[in-house]
């Protein structure tokens, strides 16, 4: 039966924006106050590890923003613009909010297993290498379990339980070409995305050259 569905789109949007804020709170403190710094009589290998390191933690946050800047302004929508009734939620955010829905999953996803990978390091720095491959061992189990979860998720669909044959995609990596389909979509002739896909290449020169120079070290492993 149609029905208003605002009330339930705008928990499902908490739902993202509020383990997203926790995950970014979480990363500021692993992964910039307490990040290693870069000694001179570290060997080439462990001055990529931390340079890694960092950019890691820089794309976690930076993830888990853009997935509470999606979810936010989601809310604030639903609450400010009336909508025709739909028969579920599922089709009130396919037919009104699809981007931005997809958008805070697929960030909010690629933020936490960022975070999870950004874990990886710690022991290495603090423990050594048996600790730490053993911590990677352990990460690396966890984070793959989450994916299945996440994809066994996506392939259920959406719709009811009857039907669930609607669905964005089967998997997460469908998903996320699903979302930069809808992303480049949004973004033709549009400013400021343009300037951000811009940004976004541009700054694989900056991280050619910090390679380069980590392997143009003199220390060796």
């Amino acid at each position: 039966a149609l029905s208003d569905y605002s009330g339930a789109a705008s928990s499902l949007f908490d739902n993202m924006r509020n383990p997203a804020a926790f995950i970014a709170g979480s990363v500021v403190p692993l992964g910039f106050i307490t990040a290693p710094s870069i000694e001179e009589d570290d060997s080439k290998r462990t001055i990529l590890f931390k340079k890694i390191n960092m950019m890691l933690a820089i794309c976690s946050l930076l993830n888990e923003v853009v997935a509470i800047t999606y979810s936010t302004v989601a809310v604030n929508k639903i609450a400010e613009i009336s909508v025709p009734p739909t028969e579920g939620v599922a089709q009130f955010i396919e037919k009104y909010y699809k981007l931005s829905w997809i958008g805070a999953n697929v960030h909010f996803l690629f933020g936490l297993f960022g975070f999870g990978c950004l874990a990886v390091s710690k022991p290495y720095f603090l423990y050594g290498k048996n600790i730490g491959d053993a911590s990677a061992c352990w990460i690396g189990a966890a984070l793959m379990l989450c994916v299945s979860v996440v994809n066994k998720g996506i392939a259920k669909g959406h719709g009811t339980v009857e039907d669930t044959s609607l669905k964005f995609a089967n998997n997460l990596f469908g998903l996320v070409v699903t979302y930069f389909r809808l992303l480049v979509q949004a973004s033709r002739r549009k400013l400021l995305p343009t300037m951000a896909f811009a940004l976004i290449l541009l700054s694989f020169v900056p991280i050619r050259r910090a390679w380069e120079a980590t392997m143009n070290t003199e220390k060796e492993d």
